[in-house]
């Protein structure tokens, strides 16, 4: 996750009211919306990353958060898989789970290691 990303992410996800659960976004009414739609009021971890930065630069974005985030998730089966797919229902349900609180997300979001770019594998915070 580069710099610039990770201070969108906290800024579009600041306020409580604008993270969701259950859905990828919500309107004003708390309606599901799609994670681009002009309504959207509100995201989840997954629809914030599609509505910042697109499908594309979000699935690579998924494995990292995820790793951060959840935790490395053991792969099964032949050939293994570990799919941006894979990776957005983990975090779909670390957003979903009842013990993570906002306040927990945030704080988990700001620790989030960031790419320096003196480089590889050398985050900086």
């Amino acid at each position: 996750m580069m710099p610039e990303e990770k201070a969108q992410l906290l800024a579009l996800l600041e306020h409580e009211e604008r993270w969701c659960r259950d859905a990828e976004a919500v309107n004003a009414a708390g309606v599901g919306v799609a994670f681009d739609d002009r309504e959207a009021v509100a995201w989840d971890l997954t629809g914030a990353l599609c509505r910042l930065f697109g499908w594309q630069r979000a699935s690579v974005l998924f494995g990292q958060l995820e790793r951060h985030l959840v935790g490395k998730r053991k792969l099964t089966g032949w050939p293994v898989r570990d799919t941006p797919i894979d990776a957005m229902a983990a975090l779909q349900a670390f957003n979903d789970d009842p013990d993570v609180t906002f306040a927990t997300l945030r704080e988990r979001l700001g620790s989030m290691p960031v790419w320096s770019g003196s480089g590889r594998g050398t985050p900086a915070t």
